[in-house]
């Protein structure tokens, strides 16, 4: 029998925290944790978060060959035109509704981070399950990605001076704009940072609050069998009926942060190669 089990469940519930955030620390994609491999004359940190990353994108490059595939002008069957259904809304609202000047040249960029996110956000909703969206090292790293494509989209179509000239809104007062500039060069800069962290705390908080419900319902239910009262086990199915609505709750939250971040690189990008920049 466990100490935990021996224990009151709401005493047991504070070690099986500890236990649960030492898992699912964010650092362990970098830290000590991670498992080091040598790759020529360095050593990479291999970790859970790091293989589901990459199970995500060959998960997304599977679902994305399969839509090509069953792809036609009357598509049959329920899932192909459920995936059209998607891909049609997330252009129409992600590229279309919101990059005004060639639309079409962005749509596969925004369409594969919203879907390769997505697909992350949806496997940690499988127990045992770390994506890469799970720690700020993976979600940094998207942001990253996202703040390099569209500076270099906005230094191509304006030039350097034109770029950083074009942070500032046309009309303003000449003694207003070193202001305005500086205000915004640090806004841009801090765009990776505050896109990386909306999308990392929002599911880490998710996980967090599913993994507590799921050990209420385990210490809720082994309490009669360490010798505690029957009465115990009655909760049980109260917590069981909470983590299932917070389940559901998580899908729609992935959905959402998959959505939002896929917005914002869009708006990022519109705002680059826009003329109002």
């Amino acid at each position: 029998m466990s100490a935990a089990a021996s224990e009151a469940p709401l005493k047991a519930l504070v070690k099986e925290v500890e236990h649960l955030l030492s898992s699912l620390d964010p650092n362990v994609i970098t830290g000590d944790k991670a498992h080091p491999v040598k790759m020529l004359w360095n050593q990479v940190g291999v970790s859970t978060y790091l293989v589901f990353f990459l199970l995500a994108a060959l998960i997304t490059l599977l679902i994305v060959f399969w839509g090509k595939k069953h792809m036609a002008p009357v598509p049959k069957g329920r899932a192909i035109n459920a995936f059209e259904l998607v891909v049609e809304f997330a252009r129409s609202s992600l590229v279309d509704g919101v990059i005004h000047k060639d639309a079409a040249k962005y749509a596969p960029t925004i369409l594969t981070f919203f879907f390769f996110i997505l697909v992350n956000n949806l496997l940690g909703l499988i127990p045992g399950c770390k994506p890469g969206t799970g720690t700020i090292s993976g979600t940094a790293a998207l942001a990253i990605i996202v703040f390099i494509y569209f500076t270099f989209l906005g230094l191509k179509e304006k030039g350097g001076l034109g770029y950083l000239a074009g942070l500032v809104p046309h009309g303003l007062p000449k003694w207003v704009v070193p202001f305005v500039w500086l205000v915004e060069f640090v806004s841009m800069l801090m765009k990776p940072i505050t896109h990386a962290l909306r999308l990392f705390a929002n599911m880490y908080a998710g996980h967090i609050i599913m993994g507590i419900f799921a050990i209420l319902t385990q210490l809720f239910i082994v309490a009669p069998f360490a010798g505690q009262s029957w009465a115990n086990a009655l909760a049980s199915p109260v917590w069981f009926l909470l983590l299932i609505v917070m389940y559901c709750m998580e899908f729609v939250v992935a959905a959402i942060q998959a959505y939002v971040f896929a917005l914002l690189a869009a708006v990022y990008i519109n705002q680059a190669i826009s003329d109002g920049h």
